[in-house]
């Protein structure tokens, strides 16, 4: 077999029916199949670029709300009794709710007292009866008042009257009953009993609050609720028995849930004031009248002659810290208008208020303040917040609460009521392992609906695009095979197999835990980072550049990435080095550059 060369270039292969094309057909070929290719390729972005983005950015929202719904259990219990608490997708952002730690687990009504026949006259002796009430390291006298006459409702009353009154974040309510547990299921006494309750809400890791800190277990939620008589035997005639905690994990159920009112605590915030500047306060003394519960007085203060607003400031924290333990006072950073006035707007300068405000507030219980004359310019009464108790309906049963944390299951469960709303909606508590795998489902679903919108697309993308995604995985790979997560197909699919996954969990789970949301380099926070940062520079940006798609008849396009710069500059070389001949020489007088004959 014989090849036909022309100037060392094989051309033909002589003996066969088979054509080699020759290297200037090829660049032909090669030139108009580039030109064509970028043609569809600009008819494409231009048909549908946006549309594509808009599908892209659906799926990554998609992903980010699947990866939104993942979370561990922090219950502390084995995997077969941990719990999870799911809200409806309309309960976001209206309401906080989980499940609480096993070792933090702290019941809202702490102590019940026996019942007794509400109108029956008291058994205990007219006179002063004095008790102490501690919550923690903190411990409140009482006392209250027998008189003669009065039948067990009146006696029930004063007690809690006399501990509503208290500086420590106990509440005291009373409850009438026929049958036992009608009110709260452990509530066995019939006729009228007083339940104590905590809201740890108030004190919860806070040293500052009064009552909040039990320094021998350096805890709060659970500091002990405890009572002892000083004088008389008050405490015992109500036979106090603490409620008990409860054992194991939360139940599986769920409630209905109706937000009537969010609560909040009764504050006041003073205008902004440049501190440098002079008050503009009368020099002398001055007071605020204020009540709060049953205690009522005034916050005393002087300013003197030429004071500035910071010493003033700090002259009314100082007072109204000082005046009463129901509430506190501090310094704040404000901002006020500047007197330089540009003849649209003013500026805003930095300067300092002062608020006052209520602490461990009882239910209904509301902190007022009444400046005297003279004390407007302070703004006190403008900026109130009055606060509220909070109030929801769950299962049917309206319940209160000061401000906005409910315990729900014997206080395995904790809700915080966020924003009102009126429709009634469910949570649910659930097998952890089981909503773990359920959630790893979604997310897996929804990372396989983006990589199958963006593969078809993957040319109008930058390079990487789409692997920003699959690189967590990618960078893994045999511990999330070894979990049950691992590619499948040709465009890399990601397939969930939940038996394996139950094995790796059963052996391993607190390794399963670090790969799905482990600190930085859990795929979870992973993907969320990435999506986070696609959407923060929008998708519309990782589109190839438009201007690297010109119409077929323009001049070619600059190289858009680094490999388009190296094969150009082969093609380049390619010409230079194979092509040196001169094809007009070569001709035939047939006008053909190769002879056939022969």
């Amino acid at each position: 077999m014989a090849d036909l060369n022309l100037y060392e270039i094989n051309l033909i292969l002589t003996g066969t029916n088979e054509t080699v094309e020759s290297p200037q057909r090829t660049v032909i070929n090669s030139f108009w199949g580039d030109r064509f290719s970028r043609a569809a390729l600009k008819n494409k972005y231009e048909l549908t670029g946006t549309s594509t983005v808009m599908d892209v950015q659906s799926r990554i929202l998609s992903l980010s709300d699947a990866l939104g719904k993942f979370r561990w259990s922090k219950d502390g219990f084995g995997l077969s009794e941990a719990r999870l608490v799911i809200n409806d997708p309309f309960l976001d952002n209206k309401v906080s709710a989980s499940e609480t730690p096993k070792n933090t687990v702290a019941r809202y009504y702490r102590a019940y007292s026996r019942g007794f026949t509400g109108s029956s006259p008291t058994i205990l002796d007219p006179g002063e009866y004095k008790f102490n009430m501690s919550y923690g390291s903190a411990t409140k006298e009482l006392s209250v008042t027998v008189e003669s006459g009065m039948d067990n409702d009146a006696v029930l009353d004063k007690v809690r009257d006399a501990v509503n009154g208290s500086t420590l974040p106990v509440q005291a309510r009373k409850f009438i009953q026929n049958v036992p547990g009608s009110n709260l299921d452990d509530l066995l006494g019939i006729g009228s009993s007083l339940a104590f309750s905590v809201n740890t809400a108030y004190s919860n890791n806070n040293s500052d609050i009064v009552g909040g800190y039990d320094g021998e277990t350096n805890s709060e939620v659970n500091s002990q609720l405890k009572f002892s008589d000083t004088s008389g035997h008050l405490i015992s005639h109500l036979k106090l028995e603490d409620t008990f905690l409860p054992v194991g994990s939360a139940q599986e159920r769920s409630y209905s849930l109706s937000g009537t009112r969010p609560g909040s605590v009764s504050e006041y915030l003073t205008k902004g004031f440049d501190v440098n500047a002079v008050s503009t306060l009368s020099s002398g003394s001055h007071s605020i009248g204020y009540s709060i519960g049953e205690e009522t007085g005034t916050i005393d203060f002087n300013v003197d002659e030429g004071a500035t607003w910071q010493t003033v400031l700090n002259s009314i924290k100082n007072a109204a810290a000082g005046t009463s333990e129901k509430f506190t006072s501090d310094v704040v950073d404000a901002k006020l208008p500047s007197p330089v006035y540009t003849g649209n707007e003013y500026y805003l300068i930095d300067g300092k208020a002062v608020t006052i405000t209520a602490v461990s507030p009882k239910l209904g219980e509301r902190l007022v303040l009444e400046p005297e004359a003279g004390l407007e310019v302070l703004g006190l009464s403008v900026t109130a917040q009055p606060g509220t108790d909070a109030e929801m309906v769950i299962n049917g049963v309206t319940e209160s609460r000061a401000p906005g944390e409910f315990a729900l299951d014997h206080g395995r469960v904790i809700v915080d009521l966020d924003e009102p709303f009126g429709d009634t909606l469910p949570l649910r508590v659930v097998n952890a392992v089981s909503q773990i795998e359920e959630n790893i489902g979604l997310f897996t679903d929804a990372y396989n609906d983006l990589r199958k919108t963006l593969l078809p697309s993957e040319d109008l993308f930058r390079d990487g695009f789409a692997d920003m995604w699959r690189e967590p995985i990618d960078n893994n790979r045999i511990n999330y095979e070894w979990m049950g997560l691992r590619e499948a197909e040709k465009d890399n699919l990601l397939w969930f197999d939940s038996d394996v996954f139950y094995s790796a969990i059963g052996s391993e789970p607190e390794r399963v835990r670090d790969l799905l949301e482990g600190g930085e380099n859990g795929l979870v926070p992973l993907w969320k980072e990435v999506n986070a940062t696609v959407l923060k520079n929008k998708v519309s940006s990782y589109l190839i550049p438009k201007t690297s798609l010109p119409g077929p008849w323009l001049p070619e396009p600059s190289p858009r990435t680094e490999l388009e710069l190296e094969i150009k500059r082969e093609l380049v070389d390619t010409f230079d080095t194979a092509l040196k001949f001169n094809f007009d020489d070569n001709l035939e007088s047939t006008g053909r550059l190769i002879s056939r004959k022969g």
